[in-house]
């Protein structure tokens, strides 16, 4: 079979969904997928190898596009790995699938195969769908399953094989943001300043998560009226070149500087007449009034998720998190890993 004739069978299949960077392809909506496909049929007849090394690229692929929300093509992607006669293919395929229309805002349809992809897939994706899952709950204000769904995640994700590292650091951001929710900031930043070495790790081979990290911190400190460490994390944010995709890290600076604002007092002098300012004296003194903070609407009444920066804090561990932070002080020795690829 010519290998024009075997991608365009691939390409007539499901969906799928997310996966890893590489800079050595990049998938825009102008569509290259059918030269990936081509280009890698071509080298050899229906090889075992040759599909393993297709389905490693577009992992990588999905990544990439993913992280630029790309999701037309990572919709594309999907359909591709989905295809391949690889074993796990078809469920990594689905997850990433489910990512592009969880994104479209088709959320309980995403959710039922993130629940097909938690059972069967490869554990490197078991531990993703799980946290994603998650995040969904999040979303709809279940609060109590947000949080179980995390804990699971990492429990699953801890496991040697599951390399899940990203995985682990998505999951602490969600329960960072679960607690930001209750409006406990000071245990959300606790959270946050602690998975500070998983960040600096993961965000070696995804320089995303840093960006994200730092937009999260901002927004926390900004909770907390520590307004020029917020905006420091914020310009950091802003200086990625992931900022255009992410138009919330620049409402987050916004939002800083209309607290900022509203903390400094404007002082007008204003002429009084005598008998104006002696019943002024004979007044009690009024308790000044605290600066007012500025509301932020969250889509859904809960806070979605942002990304902050690695700031040198000390750290404040929450009691409820104890253990999970634990694991954290491991991750200082640990290495950088490459993005889960089939073998």
């Amino acid at each position: 079979m010519q290998a024009a004739a075997i991608a365009s069978l691939f390409l007539t299949g499901s969906s799928s969904k997310v996966g890893l960077a590489d800079s050595e392809i990049i998938v825009s909506r102008g569509g290259s997928i059918h030269q990936i496909v081509a280009s890698h049929l071509a080298q050899t007849v229906q090889s075992h190898e040759t599909f393993l090394k297709l389905a490693n690229t577009l992992i990588h692929s999905a990544e990439h596009v993913y992280m630029q929300r790309d999701v037309d093509a990572l919709e594309e992607v999907s359909r591709v790995l989905m295809n391949l006669p690889i074993d796990g293919a078809r469920q990594i395929g689905l997850y990433y699938y489910a990512l592009a229309i969880n994104r479209k805002g088709q959320i309980d349809e995403a959710e039922g195969l993130l629940e097909s992809v938690a059972d069967n897939a490869p554990i490197t994706y078991r531990a993703r769908a799980i946290q994603t899952l998650g995040t969904n709950h999040h979303t709809k204000c279940r609060l109590d399953e947000a949080l179980r769904f995390q804990l699971e995640a990492l429990r699953v994700a801890s496991d040697k094989k599951a390399h899940g590292l990203q995985t682990r650091l998505l999951a602490y951001l969600q329960v960072s943001h679960l607690k930001s929710n209750t409006g406990d900031h000071r245990g959300a930043l606790g959270v946050l300043e602690s998975i500070s070495p998983l960040v600096r790790i993961v965000s070696r081979q995804n320089p995303l998560y840093f960006y994200f990290y730092h937009n999260e911190l901002a927004v926390e400190l900004g909770e907390l009226n520590r307004i020029p460490e917020a905006e420091a994390a914020s310009s950091i944010a802003l200086a990625s070149p992931f900022a255009p995709a992410y138009p919330e890290w620049a409402e987050t600076r916004q939002e800083l500087e209309a607290k900022r604002t509203s903390a400094t007092p404007s002082v007008v002098a204003v002429s009084r007449a005598p008998q104006a300012e002696q019943s002024a004296e004979l007044e009690p003194q009024r308790k000044r009034e605290s600066p007012h903070r500025l509301a932020v609407n969250w889509p859904g009444g809960c806070k979605q998720p942002f990304q902050i920066s690695v700031l040198p804090f000390p750290a404040t561990a929450s009691t409820d998190l104890i253990a999970i932070s634990i694991l954290n002080r491991v991750l200082i020795c640990a290495g950088p890993r490459a993005p889960p690829v089939l073998s």
